[in-house]
C-alpha cells in the first residue's frame, strides 16, 4: 500500500513538472487533472476546511507561501507578502486592515517573468498579530486563467514537500502551526 502511494505521488509530481513546463502530453493531461483534483480533495479534508454553503466552486487546498501581493486599500497601496494562498483566497500581514466585508483590488506577483494575477478580493477576517493584522480574503473577481496559475503554484509547493518526504522515507513533522481556515 505504501509503495503504491509513493509511486502515485511520484507520478503526480512528474506530471505536474511537465504541466508547469508545458511539456505534458495531451494523452497525460486527463490523468494529471484527475490526480490534481483527487489530491486537492484529500488535502482539503486533511486541512479540515469547512464546506461553504451556496459555493459552487470546489474547495481549494492552501499552502503557506510568501507571494508578493499589492492591495489597493482606501488608505493607499499596501505591498506585502502572503502568509498562505489557495485558488480561492489568501491571507497576509498588513499594518492596517480594512473592515471585514471590504472589497479591494489586488495584484499577485507569482513570478518575475509573468504578468501579475489581478482581481478583487473580499476581506473575511482580521486577526491582530504582534502589532500587525493578519487579513484573510477570498477572491471575488479573478480570471479563470489567474485562478489556474495560483492553483499551479499551490500544487508546485505541494510537490516540493512530497519530494522532500519521499527522499526522507517518512513524513516530515510540521514546522509551524496551520493558519486558521478561510471562511
Amino acid at each position: 500500500m505504501v509503495a503504491r502511494l509513493t509511486n502515485w505521488l511520484s507520478q503526480f509530481c512528474s506530471w505536474h513538472e511537465k504541466f508547469r513546463s508545458g511539456t505534458l502530453g495531451a494523452d497525460e493531461l486527463p490523468s494529471y487533472m484527475q490526480a490534481r483534483a483527487d489530491l486537492g480533495s484529500v488535502l482539503v479534508l486533511a486541512q479540515r476546511l469547512e464546506i461553504r454553503a451556496n459555493d459552487g466552486e470546489r474547495q481549494s487546498v492552501r499552502v503557506a507561501r510568501a507571494v508578493p501581493v499589492e492591495f489597493d486599500l482606501s488608505s493607499g497601496k499596501a505591498s506585502v507578502l502572503t502568509q498562505d494562498i489557495s485558488a480561492t483566497g489568501l491571507s497576509a500581514l498588513v499594518g492596517e486592515a480594512p473592515a471585514v466585508g471590504t472589497v479591494a483590488p489586488f495584484r499577485l506577483k507569482l513570478s518575475r517573468d509573468a504578468e501579475p494575477v489581478a482581481g478583487r478580493c473580499r476581506v473575511v477576517a482580521n486577526i491582530p498579530t504582534h502589532g500587525s493584522v493578519r487579513m484573510a480574503a477570498t477572491f471575488e473577481e479573478i480570471t479563470r486563467e489567474g485562478r489556474s496559475r495560483i492553483e499551479t503554484l499551490v500544487f508546485g509547493a505541494i510537490c516540493s514537500e512530497i519530494r522532500v518526504m519521499l527522499r526522507g522515507g517518512q513524513p516530515q513533522a510540521s514546522r509551524a502551526s496551520s493558519p486558521p481556515a478561510l471562511p
